[in-house]
């Protein structure tokens, strides 16, 4: 399929800005830049209640809740911006698109950046958030056995690695996983990273760049709770939900993963989007795309949390 011609006049747009690579800047002068973009994410809806929470040594965590009484079900939401870039406040919006539209409760992760915090520490942020939700349910007014993890990119990598060690600690229990468009493997050498490698938003240096300043030390990347497609098993995963964007240099290891947990017998749902670029859902100013895929998205989040069989 061919690349959406609302996605040709972004890539044409953001050609003409003539803008730094991130990965020719400091760490922290890309952060700034990042953070300050936020207008093509679009207008926020509100939510019903919000709440910004300090976890005990822990990471600060952004609570969106959907109206209504009573416990709700919650997605742990991990942003993306390549373990580097990124925080609550980039991705306010995508939370409360999907905390409105789901009519669920979102909790948003402010993990530990690197390169100032290298693997394994937003990992275990993002673990530990988890166990905190789930301990405090009750309080937190939260149905502890309807607790998902999700995350874009990154994020879906970090959600990834939480149903993983979730797993393997047998605990906190994981309703389910959202991966969107997720980084799974450390290898750049898939053919989706050779068509894709420049020109089409994430570039395959960009994503080097970004494993560097995450995991520096090359043989850590091995890990599953780095790469989680590296998990010698992934049985006795949840039922994972796997939305894609067919111009993605992560396109690939996305489908490797879907594959390998269907053989693994985990049920997997797919939403793809061929025509799309990596990154499409957070900014629905420019794609109508982003507006279809959010709606599917969020109905499919209501099925799964209302179904008494998964």
């Amino acid at each position: 399929m061919r690349l959406d011609p609302q996605a040709i006049d972004f890539l044409a747009a953001i050609a003409e800005l003539n803008s730094p690579k991130y990965e020719d800047l400091p760490a922290a002068e890309g952060q700034e830049i990042f953070a300050s973009q936020t207008d093509i994410f679009g207008t926020a809806p509100e939510a019903a209640s919000q709440q910004d929470i300090e976890v005990p040594n822990g990471p600060k965590l952004r609570l969106y809740r959907a109206a209504g009484q009573g416990p709700q079900p919650c997605v742990m939401y991990f942003h993306g911006g390549g373990w580097v870039l990124g925080n609550i406040e980039t991705h306010d919006t995508l939370c409360r698109r999907i905390s409105v539209q789901a009519g669920i409760t979102i909790v948003s992760v402010e993990y530990r950046p690197a390169p100032d915090d290298v693997f394994p520490a937003a990992i275990n942020d993002c673990y530990n958030a988890t166990q905190y939700v789930s301990d405090h349910a009750s309080e937190l007014q939260i149905d502890r056995s309807r607790i998902a993890v999700a995350g874009d990119s990154a994020g879906g990598n970090l959600a990834a690695a939480v149903s993983l060690k979730a797993r393997d600690e047998d605990s906190p229990p994981i309703h389910s996983q959202w991966l969107i468009y997720p980084i799974t493997d450390a290898n750049t050498e898939t053919d989706s990273y050779h068509k894709f490698a420049d020109g089409y938003g994430l570039t395959k240096n960009l994503m080097t760049w970004f494993w560097n300043q995450y995991v520096p030390n090359v043989e850590e990347r091995k890990d599953p709770l780095a790469s989680p497609l590296q998990a010698l098993s992934l049985s006795g995963l949840p039922p994972t939900y796997l939305l894609s964007a067919g111009y993605d240099v992560l396109y690939d290891e996305g489908q490797a993963y879907a594959e390998r947990l269907r053989n693994a017998g985990v049920p997997v749902t797919e939403q793809a989007h061929p025509a799309m670029l990596h990154g499409f859902l957070h900014t629905s100013e420019p794609f109508d795309e982003a507006v279809t895929a959010m709606t599917q998205l969020t109905s499919a989040i209501k099925d799964f949390f209302a179904s008494e069989d998964r």
